[in-house]
């Protein structure tokens, strides 16, 4: 599906998005740890109010700022959208959408610093559009990236 192709990464492009993410810096304590990779995890959530037959546009301009970069790939295909054009792009795709739900179980985050971290979930997403029914199961892994007070999305993957 299309659609899909928007929440796709391949692992070896998150290999220097995490590169880049590693730098000297104080050690977080494990309490601190802990309670970041919690709060991270519910970013799931946020991303799963974007993929409803009616996407969360706020939800969906805070976790990809206009003028910021994602990068998704799929197979050897590597695409890099502002958050501008991901914007346009996510509301095209959902015109022909009748009902849409998108469901995380098994979160996890890997901290890699205070402002840093990639996280996986096993995702479900079910949709109905003109032709019917479907179904996407896999997982999705994510690259964020903390932006003053709030987590912004810097690269997708999904398999």
């Amino acid at each position: 599906m299309r659609m899909r192709r928007l929440c796709a990464l391949a692992a070896p492009a998150l290999v220097p998005v995490v590169a880049a993410c590693t730098h000297a810096e104080a050690p977080l304590t494990a309490i601190h740890r802990r309670a970041l990779a919690d709060s991270l995890v519910a970013l799931f959530d946020s991303i799963s109010a974007i993929h409803r037959d009616r996407p969360d546009t706020g939800v969906l301009r805070r976790l990809h700022p206009p003028t910021d970069s994602v990068q998704f790939v799929e197979g050897g295909v590597i695409e890099t959208l502002t958050g501008d054009s991901l914007f346009r792009r996510v509301r095209a795709l959902h015109l022909p959408i009748h009902t849409m739900s998108q469901r995380f179980t098994n979160r996890t985050a890997l901290l890699l610093d205070a402002d840093h971290a990639v996280m996986t979930a096993a995702e479900t997403v079910d949709w109905r559009d003109g032709s019917g029914a479907h179904r996407y199961e896999g997982t999705l892994t994510i690259a964020v990236t903390r932006r003053t007070d709030a987590w912004v999305v810097r690269a997708y993957r999904g398999t």
